[in-house]
């Protein structure tokens, strides 16, 4: 069966055009879309479960370690009668105890305090052991027994510790609560101990929960995902926003998984779904190869036909099988008005979708959807970009300002996140106006980050001044999200290899902290808890430097 010219250069001008247009918009997304959740979820589910391993490790160590120290000192007491009723015995075997628990305890991490206790309706007396760590040197140190009979059992903070256990016969992990008897947040594991159905006593450990939600604290998922803990029944028992008791709900545009752990806590972790599917480079390649594919399928079409057709449709085939293969410099110049002419055009026409999508996708990866500006992806790219023009000597000097806005908790819990957006917008379009000679970037939910080169650099103090009176400003503006409030930290490198980027923007970090101290103090406003963490965590790096 014979096709003429017309009916040839029409399938394939239809099979380029149609497939290539429709197939790569609307397959090319759903597949994009699809793969980068899958992954991203599995990514994150794989970093949660790794985080909670860590955690009950943690515990079933303590456990273990409790569990060994009950076991001996019951083993003691039942082969000796006298060791609760003889007030010899007792304090002798005390100090065996204590020691044998000083040699062990220093291999456990995070450990606060360990303690064994009789009870004192035998003893008549209130010893027991209880060493705590001594947080200077990291020892364990002998601390003063609390005298049980001083308090009620409803007393939580002081003997909570004791009664609990008692009362429910089994060992327990009990929730976090404040210990006043060594003034510090903790988590306890303990064994209540019998004989004969008779309470003889508790061993039991605790463990510094403060120490460990900073490490926890520490843990991000994806850009500004973040992790914290819950009870069985969802209350907050640690997050780096929220006050202990409340319960979390997440955004729309938040992903949440919930982990449990042995000691009946879950640790929960939350991400934005925009930074999930901000991971393009690994969809770009998919999105390529699928382009490819499509070409290579047009290719066989035009092959297929092109046996029959004249020198001119050769030609375009050749300048196909170059953009099929990436060369996106291919030419469709045949100026020819018939069939084969718009053939060119088709090809032409789809060249330059190819492209624009490409490019399209490049400019989603590395800009912030929310104000507009580069993201942390392509501050990341700039950094590395920044390290190698600094070694090959085109960047002399350089200066990194931290922009931190204040504020945005309090109008996003009375006005709600719609206008903590407007808040964000409207502050980021400020440090824009003022750093027009800088890359601006928004590396997390509230903070932002400007690269000082040549003129900025030069007038870096006249615009922190410029800044400052620009916020002024707004002070009398009608809306809370109009009233901008930002706490700024600059870091200077004068010399650009003499130090390294980190530390420029740690110095920029430091500083930030700094002004936004002052803020809070001139506006009588105490400072977050995050916000004192990351002056904590200064003011350590502060001392490590004095004694290096």
């Amino acid at each position: 069966m014979k096709f003429s010219i017309q009916t040839k250069i029409l399938v394939l001008s239809l099979s380029s055009t149609l497939i290539g247009t429709l197939s790569l918009g609307i397959l090319s997304t759903l597949f994009i879309s699809k793969t980068t959740q899958r992954n991203s979820m599995q990514y994150m589910r794989d970093q949660a479960n790794s985080e909670a391993a860590k955690l009950n490790n943690l515990f079933e160590s303590h456990e273990k370690y409790t569990m060994a120290a009950a076991a001996g000192v019951f083993s003691q007491i039942k082969d000796d009668s006298t060791f609760l009723t003889n007030p010899n015995n007792l304090s002798r075997n005390i100090n065996g105890i204590r020691e044998r628990l000083k040699s062990t305890i220093s291999s456990l991490s995070n450990t606060k305090s360990v303690f064994v206790r009789f009870n004192p309706d035998i003893t008549h007396s209130s010893e027991g052991v209880y060493l705590v760590r001594n947080p200077s040197n990291g020892m364990f140190e002998n601390h003063a027994t609390t005298n049980i009979k001083q308090y009620s059992p409803s007393d939580v903070e002081h003997v909570g510790w004791y009664y609990k256990p008692i009362m429910t016969g089994n060992p327990i992990w009990l929730p976090p609560y404040y210990n006043k008897n060594i003034n510090a947040y903790i988590i306890s594991y303990v064994i209540p101990m019998f004989l004969d159905n008779k309470e003889i006593g508790v061993a039991g450990i605790d463990i510094d929960f403060d120490g460990m939600t900073k490490q926890l604290s520490q843990v991000h998922f994806m850009q500004s995902g973040f992790a914290f803990l819950e009870d069985s029944e969802g209350f907050v028992l640690y997050h780096p926003t929220l006050p202990n008791g409340l319960t979390f709900k997440p955004e729309e545009d938040q992903i949440m998984l919930s982990t449990p752990l042995i000691n009946g806590m879950n640790l929960v972790t939350v991400a934005p779904i925009l930074e999930i599917n901000a991971q393009r480079n690994r969809h770009i390649r998919q999105s390529i190869i699928f382009i490819l594919l499509l070409l290579a399928f047009t290719t066989a079409i035009t092959i297929f036909f092109s046996r029959s057709i004249t020198k001119p449709l050769k030609e375009l085939t050749k300048e196909a099988k170059k953009m099929i293969t990436g060369d996106m410099n291919a030419e469709f110049n045949i100026k020819q008005n018939d069939e084969i002419g718009e053939l060119a055009k088709s090809f032409a026409a789809a060249k330059f979708h190819i492209i624009q999508h490409m490019k399209q996708m490049q400019g989603l990866a590395f800009q912030d959807s929310l104000t507009g500006v580069r993201n942390k992806m392509a501050y990341d790219s700039y950094l590395s970009e920044l390290k190698d023009r600094i070694e090959r000597g085109e960047v002399k000097s350089y200066g990194i300002a931290v922009l931190d806005t204040n504020n945005l908790k309090e109008i996003n819990d009375t006005y709600g996140h719609e206008n903590g957006n407007a808040y964000l917008v409207n502050s980021c379009k400020l440090i824009c106006q003022i750093f027009t000679h800088s890359p601006v970037f928004r590396i997390g939910g509230d903070e932002f980050l400007v690269v000082l080169t040549g003129r900025d650099l030069e007038n870096h103090s006249e615009l922190m001044t410029q800044l400052k009176e620009s916020m002024d400003l707004t002070k009398n503006a009608s809306f809370p999200w109009k009233q901008i409030s930002i706490a700024c930290g600059l870091g200077i490198a004068s010399y650009a290899k003499g130090t390294t980027i980190e530390e420029t923007f740690n110095k920029a970090d430091k500083n930030m902290y700094i002004n936004k101290r002052e803020i809070k103090i001139a506006e009588h406003r105490p400072l977050s808890r995050d916000e004192e963490t990351h002056e904590e965590k200064h003011a350590e790096s502060d001392t490590e430097k004095d004694d290096a």
